[in-house]
């Protein structure tokens, strides 16, 4: 039967049609990598905030010459004690701070904020202790110099210079968990979890039929895989510390949100539906959802954007919830409750003006 309508169809219109399914398919792949590299290859730094404090004189000085240059990265905030900038760190207003001061000098960092702004902190006090070390030189040679024009041994002007330069000390404020030293685990996870939640609400969609049944998959897929990924996240692989209550719930909204989304709009919209939910997924929350950088360098605000979707919020909460607890997170609770709201609320509205399939049939006999 298939042979007799392949030769029933024109030549020219069957290789028409494979023409233009590969050139849909190429087109939506390239669109789809765009949306991934795009951002990151446009992304700049900015938008991070560093603590700076300690000795006054010390302080005027650092903002006046090495603060010109790092102010086109991020913003020299002054703070009043290690202590400000401390608790700036916990609360996630700073990214590091640091501490200057004549005996020791410290930088503070907290790596657990990401890959990207644990390396400039590193970077930043390297730069530092290399300021630090010409500066004691430049004293050392300027000391020995007029010690000898007034006629001291050089032997005994080079005694008297210290035995070893002041080192900076980096102090981790808030490390990664010793499961996922280097932050990889909880950089990479949001990919899966959100295309596995994603294929969970396309699988819901098409096996099961009535309204209710698909809106208790959901909440149960929310419930229950939220705490299989909180086992193995958190207590077993040690990605994701801190309360296991609070991360259980930010794993189990965003199952829902995420399955909820597909259940929904395939609901209203029929296939149209699933294809609207994969491109917001995909093409755009994904991408913007800056699971390895800060979400600020993503360019055109894109950034801000996917915080506002499922991704971007899932990321900032488990990042919040598991390693700085005193931070505000309220806007992304709130993201992913709505999110789920909406996916459940489409799925009890959308079928009640549509027919059955047991109506569809008696319909289509008439």
């Amino acid at each position: 039967m298939m042979e007799n309508e392949e030769m029933a169809q024109p030549a020219g219109s069957r290789w028409g049609q494979v023409a233009g399914v590969v050139a849909l398919v190429a087109v939506a792949l390239s669109l789809l990598v765009l949306s991934f590299v795009w951002p990151g290859a446009r992304g700049e730094a900015t938008g991070l905030s560093i603590a700076v404090t300690g000795d006054a004189e010390l302080v005027d000085e650092f903002m006046a010459g090495a603060g010109e240059g790092l102010d086109e990265v991020v913003d020299l905030v002054r703070v009043d004690g290690r202590a400000d900038a401390h608790e700036g760190i916990l609360t996630r207003e700073f990214i590091g701070g640091i501490v200057l001061a004549h005996d020791a000098p410290e930088v503070l960092t907290a790596s657990a904020n990401g890959q990207v702004p644990a390396a400039f902190m590193s970077e930043l006090a390297s730069g530092l202790q290399a300021m630090l070390d010409a500066q004691v030189y430049a004293g050392v040679t300027e000391g020995v110099r007029g010690a000898v024009e007034q006629g001291v041994d050089p032997a005994t002007a080079l005694a008297q210079t210290p035995e070893a330069l002041p080192e900076i000390t980096v102090t981790d404020v808030v490390p990664y968990s010793a499961g996922d030293p280097n932050g990889v685990g909880a950089t990479v996870a949001g990919i899966p979890m959100t295309v596995g939640a994603l294929l969970a609400g396309i699988v819901i969609t098409f096996t099961l039929t009535g309204r209710w049944q698909r809106i208790s998959a959901v909440l149960g897929l929310g419930v229950g895989g939220g705490l299989l990924l909180t086992l193995v996240l958190g207590t077993w692989l040690d990605v994701y510390p801190g309360s296991f209550g609070a991360m259980w719930l930010t794993l189990g909204l965003s199952l829902t949100a995420t399955s909820g989304l597909f259940v929904g709009l395939h609901s209203a919209l029929g296939r149209a539906g699933l294809g609207i939910a994969a491109a917001i997924t995909l093409f755009a929350a994904m991408p913007w959802a800056a699971f390895a950088v800060p979400y600020a360098f993503l360019p055109a605000g894109l950034g801000y954007v996917g915080q506002w979707m499922i991704p971007g919020a899932t990321g900032t909460l488990t990042r919040v919830v598991g390693y700085f607890p005193e931070a505000s997170a309220a806007v992304s609770w709130w993201v992913l409750a709505c999110w789920a709201a909406i996916g459940i609320a489409l799925a009890l509205i959308s079928r009640r003006t549509q027919p059955t399939s047991h109506e569809a049939g008696t319909g289509g006999s008439r």
